[in-house]
């Protein structure tokens, strides 16, 4: 599209043609027309406006800059612009841009013709070039009007400049063509994986002891680490205290018989059946030592995580009289999450054909696949009750660190492909009453409002029926923006001198 942008230089070098030989051609006091291209790599989003080509005239051109990635203004970084035809031309590099993201070179075409104008940006992350083809310099500025005209502007075109998308969280995407499922939508939950989970329990019987350094729901824990210690707390007996010193007592005594009779054997003085009776005495006795005697400390007997995690649960209070095989607490690995599902029944027959499926949590838009997770099926139901009227679908994936354990989602389950379509990334869906539309970029600072069918969605991408085409530029953050933008009866000044 082409943009009118009075050039102060221009007007007076009209001005001064007044009474010329060109005095009737009719461009005396037009305005010049600025040529805008708009191209998407990668890499990077350019969007550069300038005059038309005129031999022996110096041209500047508003080379506008932003990262793919971060769809922010390029800040640093080297452009070389090349006006080429038969690997023969000129060119003209900038080292900086004169503000972020706008890089401002110049060059003076010398002969008229179609050439090639390449546009070549170097950063300290990577290297681009963009081409753009069948740019025509024109012999004077007469014919550069006659060949450029003004056009009368469209009403449904939105200006939204680059200085204001850089400063807002932005984003686009294309719209492109990909395989799209039939999609069962259903609710469902963040689990723990089996196995990912280690109760700890109570060895002997006492009042408890926290490890305050430990014993905090969330804390990150070590293989090893002492959380709790069993005592007798001045309890006369059933404690771990009296367990202890009785077993040692055993184990003393035990040990003392066995020695003695150990000897008497040697001599003869004795049976052998009677020195067996006593080996057999002092191991048992020896194995309830060691087992009391296993982790106890100078307050009592400790109790050690055995796996690595964090503590997710502590089932019990400070001061609390525990036995043996009372549950303490559990320490959670979270490894290995499992996602749950629970489907209707009217879909059962459709779960064989389970591909993969999409996620995202009540607390958030973001959506997730199970893909990035390196999730799997594990299995679904084969059976319902009155009690339990939803059939179970899991998933396992891969904990990242972004889902919490216990979240409840909203789950988009893919089965069998109904083909292939256009999509776009559902955050780009404006709804009004019913009605679905996007905005799409036509060129660097110019949008339109499309209004658009939809069809099936799972999560991350919904299926378009009709109202865009492939390729085309869609707003996927800071659409709202451009609808402000859209209802505003002032149009934002351009600010690109040229």
């Amino acid at each position: 599209m082409n943009k009118l942008i009075i050039s102060i230089g221009a007007l007076l070098f009209l001005l001064s043609s007044c009474g010329s030989d060109d005095k009737g051609h009719g461009h005396a006091h037009e305005e010049e027309v600025a040529l805008s291209y708009t191209v998407w790599t990668d890499k990077t989003e350019l969007f550069v406006e300038f005059k038309p080509l005129v031999v022996g005239r110096l041209t500047s051109f508003a080379a506008h800059f932003s990262d793919m990635n971060s769809f922010r203004a390029l800040t640093e970084g080297k452009l070389t612009v090349s006006l080429v035809k038969s690997n023969n031309g000129i060119r003209n590099t900038v080292n900086e841009p004169t503000q972020p993201g706008i890089f401002r070179p110049v060059i003076e075409p010398k002969k008229a013709g179609i050439y090639e104008l390449w546009f070549e940006i170097e950063t300290a992350e990577y290297i681009d070039k963009i081409v753009l083809k069948n740019i025509e310099v024109y012999a004077d500025v007469h014919a550069a009007m006659d060949a450029n005209p003004p056009s009368e502007e469209d009403g449904n075109i939105i200006s939204f400049l680059k200085e204001q998308a850089w400063k807002i969280d932005w984003a686009i995407a294309p719209v492109r063509q990909d395989t799209v499922y039939e999609i069962i939508k259903a609710g469902g939950e963040i689990l723990p994986s089996r196995g990912d989970e280690k109760v700890v329990s109570a060895t002997a019987n006492g009042i408890l002891i926290f490890n305050l350094n430990n014993t905090f729901i969330g804390n990150a824990v070590k293989k090893g680490s002492l959380l709790f210690t069993i005592g007798g707390g001045g309890m006369a007996d059933n404690n771990i205290e009296t367990e202890f010193k009785q077993a040692k007592a055993e184990y003393d005594k035990a040990r003392a018989v066995l020695e003695r009779k150990d000897k008497l054997y040697e001599a003869k003085a004795i049976a052998k059946a009677d020195f067996e009776e006593a080996t057999l005495a002092f191991k048992l006795a020896e194995s309830a030592y060691q087992s009391i005697a296993f982790n106890y400390g100078s307050q009592g007997k400790q109790i050690k995580t055995s796996s690595e995690g964090f503590l997710k649960n502590i089932y019990v209070k400070e001061g609390q009289y525990v036995q043996i095989g009372d549950a303490l607490a559990v320490v959670a690995q979270n490894k290995r999450l499992t996602l749950q599902a629970d489907v209707p029944q009217s879909y059962y027959a459709k779960l064989q054909h389970v591909i993969s499926a999409n996620f995202k949590t009540a607390d958030t838009e973001a959506s997730y696949s199970i893909a990035d997770f390196n999730g799997k099926l594990l299995s679904y139901g084969k059976s319902v009750s009155t009690t339990e009227p939803f059939i179970p679908v899991q998933f396992e994936i891969d904990n990242l660190g972004e889902i919490l354990p216990g979240s409840f989602i909203e789950v988009f389950i893919k089965t069998q492909t109904k083909g292939v379509s256009l999509v776009i990334p559902i955050e780009a869906l404006l709804e009004d009453y019913g009605n679905f539309s996007v905005f799409v970029q036509t060129e660097g600072e110019s949008f339109v409002k499309r209004d658009i069918r939809v069809g099936v969605s799972d999560g991350e991408f919904i299926e378009i029926l009709s109202g865009v085409s492939e390729g085309e530029m869609v707003v996927t953050k800071g659409a709202y923006q451009v609808r402000m933008a859209s209802m505003s009866s002032n149009v934002p000044a351009h600010g690109h001198a040229h």
